[in-house]
């Protein structure tokens, strides 16, 4: 189960506000609900659960299960992690909402943290 404050509930948390953007933008048109799951009965999400579409929803729950069963201590980056648990569809809509949410967040209240992971990312690969 995620612990609300540890780094992998902050990790999750980032993720599925994320998808919560992407979802938004890309998928005006499709019903979407409150997303249920662990993380939303542990409250990393703060009071309010995320809303999701079933496609959204279900890339939500698969990445925090992911994040929360991850092997290694302190958890890496996906993108550039060796273990590569993801499904290939799963790594592949990860990259979209990652695209699309990545350079949005440095104008939220995420920029931050958005930044943070850019430079760690940048330390992560040898590009600094």
């Amino acid at each position: 189960m995620l612990v609300k404050g540890s780094q992998k509930a902050k990790d999750t948390e980032l993720t599925v506000r994320f998808t919560q953007w992407y979802c938004a933008h890309h998928h005006r048109d499709v019903a979407r609900t409150e997303l249920v799951s662990g993380g939303v009965e542990a409250g990393i999400y703060g009071k309010k659960a995320p809303i999701l579409c079933a496609d959204c929803a279900r890339y939500a729950n698969y990445a925090e299960r992911r994040t929360e069963t991850c092997r290694f201590d302190p958890k890496p980056f996906c993108s550039t992690c060796t273990a590569k648990c993801y499904k290939p569809e799963m790594t592949e809509y990860a990259r979209k909402v990652m695209r699309y949410s990545g350079p949005r967040s440095l104008r939220s209240r995420f920029a931050l943290r958005a930044l943070q992971h850019i430079l760690a990312s940048r330390r992560h690969k040898g590009t600094d």
